[in-house]
């Protein structure tokens, strides 16, 4: 049986962002059709079984409405067995129950946060991610129709060189890992008055990334300004803030929301490589502060080649179309 997943994030492209930076409201009506064109890309695939989260918005449930005369038979949606606590960990939850389910690929609606949950949890199943989030620089900006085609054909093993392995910054105490993150570590002065999302470049001390384009919008794009680092180049970057540093550099940190950012030092971080975090401090994972480091305490940062599996859809297509999947069966001669 081919088996996908689907984890539709409610709550994605809703932060508080928007009320201080430019940042698209990306609206339910919107996830919806999303997830409509992607359920279309799927069933035009061999893929028997779809599980999801049904999620508080019922944004699957509302997407399949528009489905069942559309459907093949032999294509079956089944929501997982899951009580929802209206938190990230319905998010965590799903995906450690859909790795458990042994799906062949996940399809991922959100923000770098939310595939940062779902990376948390799955181990080594592929998952596509598709934007809809504040500051994306790690899922697809797509349309959603081909993420369907693409997760499909490589779920039935058309397309397995479409998967790559991505990167990641791992945090640890005493050597034991305590989060991940898949794309920028922002650590915060101790006097920080950041609580829910960071845009103000006086909170920041540092900045750890696994990719720094500066072609995208986020801390991470503020250090691909300084030292563009790419997503399959096999490092990292470090860079480090004062606001009275001479060296001066403009950045774009947030949807229409550039800053001239004061930089006291900017390295490449090869991988293992080390960043000390003295507590106190809260570091940003991914766009949010989630973490706290106690006073006394210390941490390190190191990006290491560790990250998810990812399908690149572009060139899943390519390779399912080289192996035939999009062709029909020849119809069955009558005589």
């Amino acid at each position: 049986m081919v088996r996908v997943g689907i984890i539709a994030n409610p709550a994605a492209g809703k932060d508080v962002r928007r009320l201080v930076t430019e940042a698209t409201i990306v609206t339910a009506p919107e996830k919806i059709g999303l997830l409509r064109r992607a359920l279309v890309g799927l069933d035009a695939t061999p893929v028997d079984e779809v599980l999801y989260l049904r999620d508080s918005m019922h944004l699957v449930d509302q997407a399949l409405q528009a489905l069942p005369q559309r459907r093949r038979p032999g294509f079956a949606m089944k929501p997982l067995d899951l009580v929802l606590r209206h938190s990230p960990d319905d998010t965590r939850a799903a995906a450690a129950l859909l790795a458990a389910h042994g799906v062949q690929g996940i399809l991922v609606l959100g923000g770098d946060g939310t595939s940062r949950l779902v990376a948390g949890e799955i181990g080594d199943v592929p998952m596509l991610p598709v934007s809809t989030g504040t500051n994306n620089a790690f899922p697809h900006w797509t349309e959603a129709t081909a993420a369907g085609l693409a997760l499909g054909f490589v779920a039935a093993g058309y397309a397995q060189e479409a998967i790559r392995r991505r990167k990641r910054i791992e945090v640890r105490q005493k050597g034991e890992l305590k989060q991940i993150a898949l794309v920028d570590a922002v650590i915060l002065r101790p006097d920080s008055s950041a609580v829910l999302a960071v845009w103000d470049p006086d909170d920041v001390e540092a900045v750890v990334v696994t990719q720094g384009l500066p072609d995208t919008v986020g801390w991470s794009a503020a250090v691909g300004a300084a030292l563009p680092t790419g997503i399959e180049e096999p490092r990292g970057a470090h860079l480090r803030l004062d606001p009275d540093a001479p060296r001066r550099l403009r950045a774009a940190i947030a949807p229409g929301l550039v800053a001239d950012l004061g930089v006291a030092e900017v390295r490449e971080l090869p991988y293992g490589v080390t960043v000390s975090v003295p507590g106190p401090r809260t570091v940003a994972l991914d766009g949010e502060p989630l973490w706290r480091l106690p006073a006394g305490e210390e941490a390190t940062l190191a990006v290491t080649p560790s990250g998810p599996r990812v399908i690149e859809i572009a060139a899943a297509l390519n390779r399912a179309a080289q192996a035939g999947a999009f062709w029909l069966p020849s119809p069955t001669s009558t005589r």
